[in-house]
């Protein structure tokens, strides 16, 4: 091919046409890649912007006069485009939503509407593996090399001394792979709709120095569930999905519940809705934490049913399987007389329905459960033993467009108001309960 006229190289060589349209190319794509990088920089800008200065939420009506309505009612006041509450007691059942399922078709939330639970999952991932334990198929307290190949473990520091019960308990020191700001950039910006398979994710978390030593300390670290779904996997010989199903969701009857991306959809799933820099995402469609972290898809009353199971004092998990969920020492009581657990164990975790330390352990309020949240949902599933209280509230977006503690004083409020008026309401008589509910 003859040279192209009037264009020369850097060395005053004449170009030709190839080298000419690729020296387009490569310009185009430069040009592009450093767009991004202005859109990006600026979205961190006003992301930091934002940071500091928090946005403040408006105040809930005090205990005295508040309402579940209230609380329904605050959550959109303060970002929340929907939500969901249930509450359920001897005194009293609520049920309500507010908000849009689908705020672009002008679809109104429904209280039968499914939610991602986001880590939530983890309580049906730690359950499995109790059982698993006790009944001979795995040793929760062999090290996690017993059970996963090299490729894995050798890019683990200490995973020759990291047990499987460090892991249900987060006391490994194992980096969570969540805190990487590569992952973060690349599953929320650059590829959230991309393959995110457990073994890309751990990739995040592989080669860096440990947090701790092994149970020197507790870190929630997303990648120990991971781990666990992996091993799980390995011990059953099929994906910790069909466990879940065989051993939770038939049984409890959670015909509204499954694990998204091994098994079909059986019922409808809300929109959560992302703000970023001004722009608005629907995460619908985004490809959600499904390792072991994440990945159940749920309705408020399938958890209620499976938090009241797991966390109640009904008989569904044997008492083997009981015993070895009880069998750590509590943090700070000497007696925890019907308490599944005084700390975090098997998934499960625990929360005070009152600010005030003074109370003893023995006689405070407390709630066993667990809460999640990924781009687009939070939720929490909550359930006091003795006075038979389960609460669990979905809202439809993470507030990624505030400053990074927005969500978590957003969901402090709504776990205070929900947990002090259920525990209330439940102290009463049933005729002055302040909300009877609807069905």
């Amino acid at each position: 091919m003859e040279p192209v006229p009037n264009m020369t190289n850097v060395t005053g060589a004449p170009t030709t046409a190839p080298e000419r349209r690729g020296r387009i190319t490569k310009r185009r794509i430069a040009l592009g890649f450093a767009l991004i990088l202005v859109l990006v920089a600026a979205a961190l800008g006003a992301w930091v912007c934002v940071e500091s200065r928090p946005v403040p939420l408006t105040p809930l009506p005090p205990m005295e006069s508040l309402t579940y309505q209230d609380i329904l009612d605050w959550s959109l006041a303060n970002g929340m485009p929907g939500a969901i509450l249930l509450v359920e007691s001897p005194q009293e059942h609520y049920l309500a939503s507010a908000g849009w399922a689908d705020r672009k078709q002008r679809a109104p939330m429904r209280p039968d509407h499914a939610f991602r639970v986001a880590s939530t999952t983890k309580m049906f991932l730690g359950i499995v593996a109790a059982q698993m334990h006790v009944e001979g198929l795995l040793d929760t307290s062999q090290p996690i090399t017993r059970y996963l190949p090299p490729e894995i473990t050798r890019h683990i520091a200490n995973s020759d001394r990291i047990t499987v019960r460090q892991l249900v308990r987060h006391t490994s020191g194992i980096p969570n792979y969540t805190e990487s700001a590569l992952y973060q950039f690349r599953a929320y910006c650059w590829d959230p709709r991309g393959d995110w398979s457990p073994q890309h994710l751990l990739e995040y978390a592989f080669d860096r120095p440990p947090c701790f030593d092994p149970e020197e300390s507790f870190r929630y670290c997303n990648t120990n569930f991971v781990l666990l779904g992996m091993i799980l996997d390995r011990v059953a010989g099929h994906h910790h999905s069909q466990e879940i199903r065989k051993r939770l969701l038939d049984p409890l009857h959670m015909t509204s519940t499954w694990y998204e991306g091994y098994e079909a959809p059986c019922g409808e799933l809300a929109h959560g809705l992302e703000h970023v820099a001004g722009l608005t995402f629907d995460t619908s469609d985004w490809t959600a934490e499904r390792g072991g972290d994440g990945g159940i898809i749920s309705t408020v009353s399938d958890l209620a049913v499976f938090v009241r199971a797991v966390a109640g004092t009904g008989s569904f998990l044997n008492e083997a399987t009981k015993k070895l969920i009880k069998s750590a020492p509590p943090t700070n009581a000497k007696d925890r007389p019907w308490y599944p657990l005084l700390h975090y164990d098997f998934g499960m975790s625990c929360s005070r329905a009152t600010g005030n330390s003074e109370v003893p352990v023995e006689t405070a309020p407390w709630f066993f459960g667990h809460g999640g949240a990924t781009p687009g949902y939070v939720c929490f599933a909550m359930h006091e033993p003795r006075n038979d209280i389960t609460v669990v509230y979905f809202g439809s977006s993470h507030l990624l467009g505030f400053d990074q503690t927005h969500i978590d004083r957003f969901l402090v409020h709504v776990n205070d108001a929900a947990l002090g008026l259920a525990l209330k309401n439940a102290q009463q008589p049933p005729s002055s309960s302040s909300n009877p509910g609807t069905a």
